[in-house]
């Protein structure tokens, strides 16, 4: 498996805080409140792991996924310092490989999606609500998408989440691309928007917490985000 990360994994994570001023930390965070000791977690692209960690230490039983082993090194450091009060699974495959039906309270896909061409995110986050149970919660943390203010507030929306892009691409071969409508997707795959937090810097939204709620009865394999589009 290729791991893109391996040459500047080791400041993921700083890099992240630095470039948001905190808003990354506080993002990945903001919908574990929904969640009670005992519940389901995955984590999808887990990174260096702020979410896994602090939902472990509120008694949550995590499963945390990354196909780069140099982000679950940096991970189990953190883990190792932290000591959360439960322990963490931690899987090192692609995620597409990894099948979880039905089995999650909540899924979260935290600035893991933004990774990837617009296909291939599609392919991804509709595998990723197959592992939510009916009821349950898919969490998309993320730069936001630009739609709304004037255009200079739209424009700083987009050279920001451009700037990142591009400097992953260039370390760790991302995908470079416009920003993702995932509250539109979210809903085209079975899900109800319950709650959009966002994060703002210089007065302007630049990062959001989306929460869907995988409706009732939604039990069987969805069709894709491409092929709802597209009907």
């Amino acid at each position: 498996m290729k791991d893109g990360y391996w040459l500047m994994g080791f400041q993921y994570e700083l890099t992240g805080s630095l470039y948001s001023l905190g808003r990354i930390p506080r993002c990945k965070v903001a919908m574990l409140e929904r969640l009670k000791p005992g519940d389901k977690l995955l984590v999808a692209g887990v990174g260096h792991g702020t979410e896994a960690i602090e939902a472990a230490g509120r008694g949550v039983d995590v499963t945390a996924v990354d196909i780069s082993k140099t982000m679950l090194k940096y991970m189990q450091k953190k883990i190792d310092r932290v000591k959360p009060n439960r322990p963490i699974r931690m899987v090192n495959n692609d995620i597409l490989q990894v099948k979880y039906p039905a089995e999650f309270d909540m899924v979260i896909a935290n600035y893991f999606l933004n990774v990837f061409p617009q296909e291939k995110m599609l392919a991804i986050l509709t595998h990723l609500t197959t592992f939510v149970k009916p009821g349950g919660f898919m969490v998309i943390g993320d730069f936001t998408l630009p739609r709304e203010g004037g255009r200079f507030y739209r424009a700083f929306q987009t050279a920001y989440w451009y700037v990142a892009a591009f400097i992953y691409w260039l370390t760790a071969d991302n995908a470079v691309h416009p920003i993702y409508d995932y509250p539109a997707l979210l809903k085209s795959l079975g899900f109800e928007i319950e709650e959009i937090k966002h994060f703002k810097m210089l007065g302007m939204n630049c990062h959001w917490s989306i929460l869907g709620r995988k409706r009732a009865g939604n039990e069987s394999s969805p069709k894709s985000a491409a092929e709802q589009q597209s009907a």
